[in-house]
């Protein structure tokens, strides 16, 4: 299992050096000056221009930018924002917790509702419930999230007046006891978490039931419904272990989809992420602030890769032990 480990970390730190030679160069292959949207339109004098471009490395060749920024990353530094010379750090700290909060969220709406139902249509395939279930599932999947967020907007903020149209709180959230601050936050986080989560519960629903579909259809599955095993111990204790590594699969590739696909539910809602915030950066050509939150992306991304093989080792131990390629 350690050595399994050990090879899986490598590939890991491998990708991530990889990862940063390919959004270094595509973030500065944006046009596009950034002191142009540090200054505005107010008059910026050519030494005070000169001192920001030296500050930020703006005024050497690439290649020398990119090993300030490599240096950076493996102290923990980012830099400093263009826009308003606070720590990268310091910004995506205060912005990662909501949304953290807000993908968790929608990433356990998902995966509980999705899987369950996935594997409840596997066990009645070919009936009627679980072709309308199919179709169901498809149509979700095919609704562009922006105009899934507006509909809902449209309906429950504008027309029923139900839950707030975009942000974290209300106005007058400081006034309120602790059980109204607490509700509050959950009417603000239930249309973004519902835009977030419904996609990814068609294709948990999708995913779990193929990956059900095919594993019920192995030699040990009649097997054990010879044997005269319950149909509720043949799906569970049977046929789910079976079927998790490609659902493993599909969980760790939810993470970095959540994250980046927050970056259009955060600016529609307003919500105060690190997604909003990385859509203000890319449109001011902050380059420090948008190359520190692809990395912190391309770090939680691999972690959950990690996680992911961690878990395909302890649901097949046949895999701790594949020999290296």
């Amino acid at each position: 299992m350690l050595s399994y480990l050990i090879r899986r970390l490598g590939y890991a730190v491998l990708t991530f050096f990889g990862i940063t030679v390919a959004v270094f160069a595509l973030v500065h292959s944006v046009p596009g000056d950034p002191l142009l949207f540090f200054r505005g339109a107010r008059p910026m004098p050519p030494d005070i221009a000169a001192y920001i471009r030296h500050q930020h490395h703006l005024d050497q060749p690439l290649v020398a930018q990119y090993g300030w920024w490599l240096r950076g990353i493996l102290t923990l530094d980012f830099g400093t924002s263009i826009l308003d010379s606070r720590p990268v750090v310091t910004r995506i700290a205060e912005k990662m917790p909501n949304t953290f909060v807000l993908n968790f969220i929608a990433f356990a709406v998902a995966a509980l509702i999705g899987v369950p139902v996935g594997l409840w249509s596997a066990a009645r395939s070919g009936r009627l419930s679980e072709r309308a279930s199919a179709v169901g599932f498809f149509l979700l999947y095919s609704l562009p999230s922006f105009w899934v967020a507006l509909l809902l907007m449209q309906l429950f903020s504008v027309k029923l007046n139900l839950l707030p149209l975009f942000g974290m709180t209300s106005d007058n959230y400081l006034d309120m006891s602790a059980g109204a601050q607490l509700l509050d936050r959950v009417r603000h986080l239930i249309l973004p978490v519902v835009t977030l989560a419904y996609a990814q519960l068609a294709i948990y629903a999708r995913f779990s039931k193929s990956a059900l579909t095919e594993v019920i259809r192995q030699d040990f599955i009649t097997t054990a419904r010879a044997k005269g095993a319950a149909p509720a111990s043949v799906l569970w204790r049977h046929a789910f272990r079976n079927a998790l590594i490609p659902l493993i699969t599909l969980l760790g590739l939810t993470i970095p989809y959540l994250i980046s696909g927050s970056v259009i539910v955060e600016q529609i809602f307003q919500w105060d992420g690190i997604g909003r915030l990385y859509f203000d950066s890319i449109m001011a050509r902050d380059y420090p602030t948008v190359l520190g939150l692809t990395v912190t992306t391309a770090i939680i991304t691999l972690f959950a890769s990690l996680f992911a093989d961690i878990l395909y080792a302890l649901a097949d131990p046949r895999i701790r032990f594949e020999e290296p390629r």
